[in-house]
């Protein structure tokens, strides 16, 4: 489903591509359709010029700034999924057009495996933008395919593995120069594992799960000079995160994980689009494997399940072409290719390419929220995926 793309109508979180979009969030748990709501807090949502939600279209009761939404979805990871996702936008300054409304809201998700997940969060622009704060607390049971560390990953071969737990971040950035932000956050939970195995007359004894407690300190740095927050027509949006896995953030592990992501939008004729994206992830420290670096799922790259490839090291990049076809129409094309490896000479070594198309339908013309559909193939097989708004 591009779950992660929930990014924040369905607010926050390990959700059901966005409490998003990456940053891709740190945590790979289970994947990044869960997980890119975590770590940079879900979508940054602008205003627009139009009329409001479908909802109001048929009620003009209903107001234009609540947006309520049973989502349909699809991701390689849990099959077709339902989440029932509720965000309601606001300004903190009425006087102040320039500065995107805030957002709260929350979600429920449930999919095909028997994984859920639920959670609350906010987006919140505050003086005159100069401060923007995140925060997020949900929980999740997931179930979910490995396919293990580096070499092993061409094999095909994996094993489901069962995670539940609470996980929540807060993060807090302020504007230190033009369009440039700075800040400081905090990723905490707790993470039970287990593969699933049946085994009959097993007793306690035999349990095989690990109890993970995640605690983080975050540094997020962001350029954002885009038009627009949902749809951008024009202008960078440039990301960087560190985040401290450490014993003083209550933390069982050293670790230390770093991203850095570029997007570039280019008008094309009255209304298209051409956006590029590019990402770096890597992993230092002793992490769990839940924390090394992965492309698929809705973001990087669609076409693989995420997860499918996963290593210390990944990047991707990629270009999509969207056709503004009327007020409510986007059809999408894209293309790109990525890789995961150890150490950075092993790059150019295992190309892993993906290609598609995709349409999006606009429920939301004030907001700029869409329903989206992609269908993207890879290398090792085609994949479908249902969500919100663009994969970047």
């Amino acid at each position: 489903m591009g779950i992660g793309k929930l990014k924040y109508l369905a607010l926050i979180w390990f959700s059901v591509h966005a409490i998003a979009q990456e940053s891709a969030p740190d945590v790979e748990l289970p994947a990044s359709e869960l997980t890119d709501l975590i770590g940079d807090g879900g979508v940054e949502l602008s205003d627009s010029e139009a009329s409001g939600s479908l909802l109001n279209r048929l009620s003009g009761r209903w107001p234009q700034d609540l947006l309520l939404a049973p989502i349909p979805g699809r991701s390689p990871q849990f099959g077709w999924s339902l989440a029932l996702g509720v965000g309601y936008f606001l300004r903190t300054d009425k006087q102040d057009n320039e500065t995107p409304p805030s957002l709260l809201g929350g979600f429920a998700w449930y999919s095909q495996n028997g994984s859920y997940a639920a959670g609350l969060g906010g987006n919140l622009h505050l003086r005159n933008d100069d401060v923007r704060v995140q925060f997020g607390v949900g929980y999740l049971d997931v179930a979910y395919q490995y396919y293990g560390i580096g070499d092993v990953n061409a094999a095909g071969l994996s094993v489901e593995v069962l995670q539940n737990g609470p996980l929540y971040f807060g993060s807090a950035s302020y504007r230190v120069w033009r369009k440039l932000y700075v800040g400081l956050g905090y990723i905490g939970g707790n993470v039970d594992t287990r593969p699933r195995l049946e085994l009959n007359d097993v007793g306690p004894e035999f349990d095989l799960t690990v109890n993970t407690r995640i605690g983080a300190i975050t540094i997020p740095v962001q350029h954002d000079s885009r038009d627009n927050e949902i749809f951008p027509r024009e202008g960078w949006l440039v990301k960087g995160r560190a985040n401290l896995y450490r014993d003083y953030a209550a933390s069982d592990f050293d670790a230390t994980t770093f991203s850095f992501s570029i997007n570039k939008y280019l008008p094309v004729r009255a209304r298209d689009v051409l956006a590029f994206r590019g990402v770096f992830r890597t992993t230092f420290g002793d992490a769990p494997f839940f924390l090394l670096s992965t492309f698929g799922g809705a973001k990087d790259l669609r076409g693989y399940p995420s997860g499918r490839y996963r290593d210390k090291m990944m990047y991707a990049v990629q270009g999509e072409y969207r056709w503004h076809v009327s007020e409510r129409w986007i059809l999408t094309g894209f293309a790109g290719v990525g890789e995961t490896a150890a150490e950075f000479d092993e790059f150019g070594q295992n190309f892993l390419p993906a290609a598609g198309l995709g349409a999006r339908f606009v429920i939301s013309t004030k907001h700029r929220v869409s329903l989206s559909f992609d269908i993207a193939r890879g290398k090792d097989s085609t994949e479908y995926y249902f969500g919100i708004n663009e994969a970047f």
